[in-house]
């Protein structure tokens, strides 16, 4: 399908919350570092079809960089691993283990919330928004992009492991 893919839905997804772990302060504990599992039950594309699974870890990184690592299992049972770091510097990045995006940056709109673009070959191909709830349980979000054969969007929900 020439649409957004769920394993490229949910790469951008984990790009969000990880971006968002960088809001946090040098004094405070950040509040994306673990583990977390997308929830299906409680995300959503449009159009379908909704991802089986995906796991992302995100671990802190010199130089106050993160390091995260995303492993997905797509609705046909394809299966993504991918791995990049990024600061909260608002440079492009190298995103890696994926076709459909190669670099990433992002702004941060307050300490559990952020915004952030994707590209591939110096062109956007979505962005979106994700929070990271006060009590550090869940991340909640939407992306969104556009391709040749119309708009999409998704709403995503990820439970701390």
């Amino acid at each position: 399908m020439a649409r957004i893919t769920s394993i490229e839905a949910l790469i951008l997804t984990a790009v969000a919350v990880t971006l968002t772990s960088s809001a946090s302060s040098a004094d405070a504990p950040d509040p994306a570092v673990g583990t977390w599992v997308l929830n299906a039950a409680k995300s959503t594309c449009d159009p379908p079809p909704a991802p089986k699974s995906e796991t992302y870890t995100i671990a802190e990184a010199p130089g106050g960089a993160i390091h995260e690592t995303i492993d997905m299992v797509e609705d046909d049972g394809t299966k993504t691993h991918m791995e990049y770091t990024v600061r909260s510097d608002g440079k492009f990045v190298p995103v890696t283990g994926t076709g459909y995006a190669d670099s990433v940056s992002y702004t941060q709109v307050d300490p559990r919330t952020t915004k952030y673009v994707l590209k591939k070959a110096g062109k956007r191909v979505d962005s979106g928004t994700f929070t990271v709830s006060q009590d550090g349980k869940t991340t909640k979000g939407s992306l969104s992009g556009k391709d040749n054969e119309g708009a999409w969007k998704c709403e995503f929900v990820f439970d701390r492991q």
